[in-house]
């Protein structure tokens, strides 16, 4: 082996020296290999501190890419957070009240609700039944409660057919907008054939109330056009999406002329297409808040492409053998008037009547009737003047307590003399 010793050795060839004691002993004797060997050596050495330089430099920078993507991952799950957030609120408040179509869009498209509040012309469909409160007093909790649901459950399925939005259920009244919180172009066309739809339904409401051994209901429904302000509306811990504005009000006090069964809209709302809309009366009235007066149109039907007519209303009206003495009271928004004005009863159907002797009182005047004489003596009756003429006037009724409904049912079937 010291005749090799000054020969080249490659890294196979320590390894077998090194691997052989007796080998190494020999080699290493050499004195030009022994330095070979330490120079080697000292080469592994550098190499090695190089490497675990290397190694820390590499492990140190390690932990900051760990505590950046850690930071990372940090952010994305806060925007996961406020996406889960801002899309369960989008559930929370229009999940239940518009078609599973937009709820999709606005989860998609951030841009499609400016939560911030803006300007914008809706269509707005105010809808109230007629007596519920004197019905509520004559049935136990749970009966008005049922007739409730029934009712509201039926009429949500409607206004979500025709991609309206139910902004707020107000005890027995429904809120309904059209274009918002994504528009359309036929909202106002929409929004009407929806009231038609609505009142076309109210005959399954009815029907079902009977199974369930609870009264019929009547319901009224107006409808407006205008600007109004969209947002949400509220505090940090409790908001909803709502609109604000004066035809949100005067949407309201258009269904207040309404009686059961009756649609009324603004000349506003119909003037786009008014060519497809059947109309009866119309009328001018100066609600509360504005200057000019609002022409009001009474919808019967609509053409194109819903097809849907009202029937009219036309009550079965008995002469009575014998005029019964009533008493007449105006009603002013919520209140009686003191005046009281004796008049006659001359005519009777289930839901109308007819009487003398009232003086001038206008149309679509609501009015408490009150029996003076018989077995509904002291009994009031609320309804509204749906025609009149000097000294004579037609109630339609919105609420008969039922020993009215008794004694009304007794005098029309009286035999004639």
């Amino acid at each position: 082996m010291n005749s090799n010793a000054s020969a080249p050795l490659d890294d196979e060839v320590w390894k077998q020296i090194l691997a052989d004691p007796k080998l190494a002993a020999d080699v290493l004797s050499d004195p030009q290999t022994l330095a070979r060997f330490l120079s080697r050596v000292r080469e592994l050495e550098s190499s090695h501190l190089e490497l675990q330089l290397l190694h820390e430099f590499t492990l140190e920078h390690s932990n900051e890419i760990e505590d950046q993507l850690a930071e990372k991952v940090d952010e994305v799950q806060a925007l996961v957070l406020d996406l889960e957030v801002r899309n369960g609120f989008i559930r929370e408040v229009f999940g239940r009240y518009m078609t599973d179509e937009v709820v999709k869009t606005l989860l998609g498209s951030p841009d499609a609700l400016k939560l911030g509040g803006e300007k914008r012309t809706i269509t707005i469909l105010m809808s109230d039944l007629r007596g519920f409160s004197a019905l509520c007093e004559q049935l136990p909790p749970e009966q008005v409660v049922r007739t409730l649901n029934t009712y509201l459950a039926a009429m949500a399925e409607v206004i979500t057919s025709f991609h309206g939005t139910i902004n707020d259920f107000i005890g027995d009244a429904i809120l309904a907008i059209f274009g918002a919180p994504l528009p359309r172009e036929d909202d106002e066309e929409r929004a009407i054939a929806c009231a038609v739809a609505m009142q076309r339904a109210m005959v399954g409401v009815n029907d079902t109330l009977q199974t369930y051994g609870l009264p019929r209901l009547e319901m009224g429904i107006g409808v407006h056009t205008g600007e109004v302000v969209l947002g949400n509306i509220g505090s940090h811990k409790r908001a909803k999406y709502g609109v604000i504005g004066s035809p949100v009000n005067l949407a309201s006090r258009i269904e207040s002329y309404t009686v059961g069964g009756q649609v009324l809209v603004s000349q506003q709302t119909i003037k786009r297409f008014s060519e497809r809309v059947v109309t009866g009366e119309s009328f001018h009235a100066s609600p509360k808040g504005i200057d000019t007066p609002l022409q009001i149109l009474e919808v019967r039907g609509i053409r194109g492409e819903y097809d849907l007519d009202l029937p009219v209303f036309a009550p079965d009206l008995r002469p009575l053998v014998q005029p019964q003495d009533v008493e007449m009271a105006l009603i002013d928004g919520k209140h009686v008037g003191g005046h009281r004005l004796p008049a006659k009863l001359i005519a009777l159907a289930p839901d109308a009547a007819t009487v003398v002797g009232t003086g001038e009182i206008a149309p679509r005047t609501d009015v408490k009737m009150t029996p003076l004489v018989g077995a509904a003596a002291g009994t009031a009756i609320y309804g509204k003047i749906v025609s009149a003429t000097p000294g004579r006037a037609t109630i339609r009724f919105t609420a008969v307590p039922p020993e009215a409904q008794a004694w009304i049912q007794a005098l029309r079937q009286a035999p004639s003399t």
